[in-house]
């Protein structure tokens, strides 16, 4: 059975996701509570494999509880829809849930936990989204999760993206590159305004653009052809020539 602990200070939402754990199989709710004070205390007595963890709480927020966490765990943050929590989320390449939580994205997620319980969140995960989450957004760093590790990449580091089939692939400066499961529209809200969208399959770091071809393509530093689509030929003009 995975143990399974609830914190948030609501205590409806608690009530909420206790009944709903209830009718998960493999799970079994060990504790809840709504402060970080109170986490503190019962994370130690019941060493859960999973934490349903709300960012804000009223003393203090979930990071403040992960970063004296000795027991390693899966964590799921549970939100209410703030902006800047779900990018600061997102990362750190976290798992999270929208309140109110709806039970079939729930099953979603905790699939991904039956499958892997013990790729359990990294340090450097939870310091990127902690410090985004108090920078209310900003940040120079963003964790990439492919099929076989945790990359963490500065956005000056990223040459360009480029989406096939619902995967996105990052070339990345020193001729690497990371293959993520993640559409590029996702990557296209977190990445700065000097990211842009010339093509519905690419997404370019205007730094390491060198020219762009009247026939419909823009040309990187190291020679690669980006393809500029039709409809976006004005839009990239304008944004080279400074206008955007």
């Amino acid at each position: 059975m995975i143990r399974v602990m609830v914190i948030d200070d609501e205590p409806a939402i608690r009530k909420d996701m206790e009944l709903l754990m209830k009718r998960q199989t493999g799970f079994i709710v060990v504790g809840s509570c709504g402060s970080v004070q109170e986490a503190r205390t019962i994370i130690p007595a019941t060493q859960p494999d999973l934490l349903l963890l709300d960012i804000e709480l009223s003393d203090g927020t979930g990071f403040d509880i992960l970063q004296t966490l000795d027991n390693p765990c899966k964590i799921i943050f549970i939100t209410a829809y703030h902006d800047y929590a779900i990018r600061a989320i997102k990362y750190g390449a976290l798992d999270y849930l929208l309140k109110p939580v709806d039970e079939e994205e729930l099953n979603e997620a905790l699939d991904k936990v039956r499958k892997a319980i013990s790729a359990v969140p990294q340090p450097d995960q939870l310091a990127i989204a902690r410090q985004s989450l108090q920078q209310g957004g900003l940040q120079n760093r963003i964790v990439l999760r492919s099929q076989q590790y945790l990359q963490i990449v500065c956005f000056d580091e990223i040459v360009y993206c480029q989406s096939d089939a619902g995967y996105t692939t990052f070339f990345l400066t020193e001729n690497r590159k990371i293959v993520v499961s993640k559409s590029i529209k996702e990557y296209e809200e977190l990445l700065p305004a000097y990211f842009m969208r010339p093509h519905q399959s690419y997404l370019v770091n205007h730094h390491f653009i060198d020219r762009y071809h009247k026939d419909g393509y823009l040309v990187l530093r190291q020679g690669t052809e980006i393809p500029v689509s039709t409809r976006r030929k004005d839009y990239v003009i304008e944004y080279l020539t400074g206008v955007r």
